[in-house]
């Protein structure tokens, strides 16, 4: 997995960082058979922490037909989203049920979503947060992603 870490403005003291949980999504991803061939972090100019992951599949690894690339994207007030390409519920795909859903959670639904997109409805039920609002619960579940911790 290749990564970049971009910073897109300064974090606030409070905020814990998500690249580590990022990191941790794509590890569970690419543990599935998905090559995760780029990761960008960082934050949108309202200060919203964002990640973006690039997703290569190789079709021959799965008994269904999926799409060559797609992209994950996740946000600190939406959570997860899988952009599948021109598949036959092409669009954006919100995981929905929340924020910070475990690696393994979110890993598995992307297998489903690619391998069969017609099964996998798009959440709406976001956003989950305000980014501008603190909330020590989510910074603790970002932070325990964090190395040593």
């Amino acid at each position: 997995m290749t990564a970049t870490f971009t910073g897109m403005g300064a974090q606030e003291p409070r905020q814990a960082g998500h690249a580590a949980y990022i990191a941790a999504v794509g590890r569970s991803i690419e543990s599935r058979g998905i090559r995760v061939t780029d990761v960008m972090t960082g934050l949108a100019a309202d200060g919203r922490r964002e990640a973006a992951l690039q997703l290569f599949l190789d079709e021959t690894a799965f008994p269904a037909d999926v799409p060559g690339a797609a992209s994950a994207s996740w946000d600190e007030e939406d959570g997860w989203s899988v952009d599948a390409g021109g598949g036959p519920a092409a669009g954006r795909i919100h995981k929905g049920l929340g924020v910070v859903p475990g690696p393994e959670d979110v890993a598995a639904w992307v297998v489903v979503l690619l391998a069969h997109p017609e099964l996998t409805p798009s959440r709406e039920d976001h956003p989950f947060r305000d980014h501008r609002v603190p909330d020590p619960v989510f910074e603790a579940q970002l932070a325990s992603y964090a190395p040593g911790t």
